[in-house]
């Protein structure tokens, strides 16, 4: 996932204002802007100008265009995990849906785009639409979220730096850095209130699965959503984006806060059910004390929702009453 900017985009003028709330999406950017290289996730990806037939996949993709008011050039998009954010509801909806999840190769080739763009490498698998190196040779130029590289290529430690530098390269391709700044800034802001009012709090954050637990780990967005949020992840010192661990060592470790990811294939709700009746749970005093804080899964890959997963986990913190005996 990381960066490696082969042209300088320092070529291209940034503003730093700040706003209130989520970018609104703005006028279509001026197609002049360009060029510019760069490598992704080991691959180069060159632009003349702006692309101007955009496919996205996945929902933090679809979302940094939408909050960098790029709708106009998009022509597809395809594979929600939620829905869209209200501030951008109103643009996205007239963007036509591909495909629930991924398109066919030749689905996406009805559309013809000149570029893709997607969260995760999965998206140019067999599964998705084919390799990256196909698309090129058809004219298609592509790119992938750093967070969602192959391991080779993606951060060793993923940090809120990369999710701007991300947003930061897309507004590069389509010439509209000025925008990125701004919201970055906005977000930057956002983040900066928002964290120390959980300062010394150890926290586990529970993604799903209950024989193993599946946890955040050092590296990956919930330690990243956490570390942003200052808080003390338990599970730091285990390697990995998540990781399986089992519920002995939940009990060891013994969190202050347990944080809790709601999705509608594992909701929240079902997670403290679980907890309040296991044997080896049930006395921990976060789960007596239902020390939860409820987070989206969409809050927690890489993207402009970050920022609410941080806000969420620094407020759900200080919402809650004091721990027992602290």
């Amino acid at each position: 996932m990381p960066w490696r900017v082969a042209a300088p985009l320092s070529l291209f003028a940034v503003v730093l204002t700040g706003c209130s709330g989520p970018a609104e999406p703005v006028a279509s950017p001026s197609a002049s802007a360009g060029p510019v290289a760069i490598t992704n996730c080991g691959t180069p990806v060159t632009v003349t100008a702006p692309p101007a037939k955009v496919v996205t996949m996945n929902q933090p993709a679809t979302e940094i265009m939408l909050a960098l008011g790029l709708q106009d050039r998009m022509i597809g998009t395809a594979y929600l995990d939620d829905a869209i954010l209200p501030a951008y509801a109103g643009a996205y909806a007239k963007v036509p849906v591909l495909a629930k999840e991924y398109p066919s190769r030749e689905k996406l080739l009805e559309a013809e785009p000149d570029f893709v763009y997607a969260s995760f490498n999965s998206a140019f698998s067999d599964e998705g639409v084919g390799d990256r190196a196909e698309l090129q040779k058809l004219g298609v130029g592509t790119y992938i979220s750093p967070a969602g590289c192959p391991k080779e290529t993606r951060p060793a430690k993923l940090g809120i730096a990369d999710v701007f530098g991300e947003i930061r390269e897309i507004a590069a391709i389509f010439g509209v850095t000025g925008r990125a700044e701004t919201l970055i800034a906005d977000q930057q802001a956002r983040i900066t209130k928002a964290a120390g009012s959980g300062k010394g709090t150890r926290v586990m954050w529970w993604d799903g699965g209950t024989d193993a637990p599946s946890v955040g780990a050092c590296c990956g967005g919930p330690n990243m959503v956490m570390e942003a949020a200052g808080v003390t992840n338990v599970f730091a010192d285990v390697t990995g984006s998540w990781a399986d661990s089992s519920w002995e060592t939940v009990a060891d470790r013994d969190p202050d806060v347990i944080v809790l990811i709601d999705a509608s294939w594992d909701p929240a709700e079902a997670k403290k059910t679980f907890l309040a009746g296991h044997a080896t749970l049930k006395d921990l005093p976060a789960v007596q004390q239902q020390r939860y804080v409820v987070i989206p899964f969409s809050s927690t890959t890489a993207g402009v929702r970050n920022v609410l997963g941080v806000e969420a986990l620094a407020q759900g913190i200080a919402g809650l009453p004091p721990k027992a005996g602290s």
